[in-house]
Parts: C-alpha cells; structure tokens; sequence
C-alpha cells in the first residue's frame, strides 16, 4: 500500500481560444498522504478548480489539452483510463464535493434516491439495503430528520443541507480521496463553520485523503496537514500549515494571511493585495506577481524564479527568498 493516495507531477492545462491560448495550469506537482487533507489555496481564477477537474478527469477533452507526468491514484495510473473505468472509479475511490450544491444536485429527484444510485452502483445493493445506508448517511453528517430529508427535494433544503447532502454522497462509499471544490463559498459564515465542523469530522474518522480547495485561508487553518499556495497556474508556496502561517516566505502568501488575520501594519491600516489577479491570456514577463508585490526587483520583472527546495522540506518560489546553497527544481 502507498502512502500517497494521489500523485500528480508536472500538470498542465491549456485552453485554446479565439483570442489566444489559456495557460491555466502550469506544470504543477501534488501528493496527498493517505487520510492527510491537503490545502490549494488562491484567488478565483488561479488555476484551482481547473487542477481538481483535472484530476479527476472531467475536462472536455475537445476544450482542454492536458499534459501531465503522472497521475496516480493509489499507485493507480490513471492516464490512459477509459471513461467508463473512470465513472466506475468515480464515487468508489474518488469523490468531488462542488461548491454549487444546487447546481450539482438533480432538481427533479429526491436527495434520497440520489443517494440510493451511489449504493445501488458502486455497492451493489438492493433498493431497500440503499434507501437504509442513504438515511445512515444523512444521519452521520447531521441532516437532522434524516427519514423525512431522505424525501425531500433539494430546492426543499436550505443551502446548509444541500452542502451536508453533498458530503454524505461523496463518503457514502468510503472513497480513498475527496476533491472538495470552495465547499462553503455559496453560505454564511455560521453555516460554513458548521458544515466544515462535518467535513473533517467525517475525513478524519473515515481516514480518507482530502484535497480542499479554497481562495479563503481561514477556511483551511484548523482542517489542513499541508498547504499549496497557486498564483497563475503556478504553486509559488508549499508547507505545513503552520510553517505557513508562522513563517509565510512569498510575498503573495503573506498578502493572503494579511487579507484574513487583519494583520496591521506600522500605520494602522490592513494588509492588502493590490489590484487583481491578471487575465490568464495576457500574463505578465518574468514572476507573475511582481506588479503587485511591494519587493519587487529588476530580475522579477525579467525571469520566472524557480522552485526552492529548503532545507526543511518547504518550496517556494520567489527571487526574494532565492539562497545559492539551496537546491533548485525548473
């Protein structure tokens, strides 16, 4: 048995379009340990849900060029799999939680017989073996009344629901990995407090490895073992989460930390990243986030920096951390 449930190296994706080519992921590399939940964190448009799509080999093969090195589920290689052995791996081995539980859910039946499909599928179960695991499940994620939820519609549900419904589907058959994609960003601060109070709950006793995406810090402090910080289609940032949030080394890490601690700085007022983020088909020479860092130097403007490996086992990637004694990668 591996220790990483899931590897991926070197992932790109690009989107040809007629105003040019989208470089929306740029030669990214991931490990999620076995039962370890591991953060990828940026601003919307980063290159995030792009790289989960990706992973789980949802991308429109006729909108999208993937290149990827490896990409290994559970010492799997699932490059070359057809879609049919995907769908079969999908909901077994692997799960996504969307951010748009509405979107994601089928208006037209029952959250109960929506959940019934993945047992009767993947479990080979009877109808009524399914309709008793699908109230189980609603039960572990705390859908209260489960018996009568399990009739319900999903437009019935408020958001919070819909989200805990989300998650019952995606554990239902203990998967090895879960993608959950913005989990909360559609809900109030109350109710995403609640619901990410049952996501870890439920990836810690069921042991599964857990990919959060998210553009919140906050979100990812008290859930995540590691955290990868993307800007641009490219990890700039990646360590512990307390490394990170003790010692933020990038320039980009320290202005998202600001934006959610309230960090002040000497004359009182918050930390902020300036500007936005640029479009991806108009990306900036050299480091993509030099015209908007306040340290930005003649060089950042210039060459892309490289990965530095340090001695402690943390990356990144800036010009401002570059040390001649520390190993490098491309």
């Amino acid at each position: 048995m591996k220790d990483n449930i899931l590897e991926i190296q070197n992932l790109k994706v690009i989107f040809p379009t007629e105003m040019g080519i989208v470089r929306a992921v740029e030669g990214i590399s991931l490990e999620i340990g076995r039962g370890k939940c591991v953060a990828l964190v940026g601003e919307s448009g980063c290159g995030k849900s792009v790289t989960s799509l990706a992973a789980m080999k949802l991308l429109n093969p006729d909108a999208a060029a993937v290149c990827v090195d490896k990409l290994e589920l559970d010492g799997q290689d699932i490059t070359q799999l057809s879609d049919k052995e995907m769908q079969e791996l999908r909901g077994k081995k692997i799960s996504m939680i969307f951010q748009d539980a509405l979107s994601a859910l089928n208006p037209v039946m029952t959250v109960g017989k929506q959940l019934d499909e993945i047992f009767i599928r993947h479990m080979k179960m009877t109808k009524k073996e399914a309709r008793e695991h699908s109230v189980e499940a609603l039960r572990m994620v705390g859908v209260p009344d489960p018996e009568r939820r399990y009739k319900a519609f999903p437009h019935e549900l408020s958001g919070g629901m819909r989200q805990r419904v989300l998650i019952a589907m995606a554990f239902a058959c203990s998967p090895d990995l879960i993608i959950a994609d913005e989990p909360t960003t559609a809900l109030d601060v109350t109710i995403q407090a609640q619901v990410l109070g049952v996501l870890s709950d439920m990836q810690k006793q069921s042991g599964t490895g857990l990919l959060l995406i998210t553009h919140d810090l906050s979100v990812v402090v008290h859930m995540a073992d590691e955290i990868n910080v993307m800007y641009c289609g490219k990890i700039v940032e990646k360590g512990t989460t307390r490394e990170v949030f003790l010692d933020p080394l990038h320039p980009y890490t320290k202005g998202l930390i600001g934006s959610v601690a309230k960090m002040e700085d000497e004359k009182g007022k918050f930390v902020q990243i300036p500007d936005s983020l640029p479009s991806p088909l108009y990306k900036p020479s050299g480091c993509y986030f030099h015209p908007r860092c306040p340290y930005e130097k003649e060089i950042c403007r210039q060459k892309m920096p490289p990965i530095q490996i340090l001695e402690n086992g943390r990356q990144v990637r800036c010009w401002m951390c570059r040390k001649e004694e520390d190993g490098y990668e491309s």
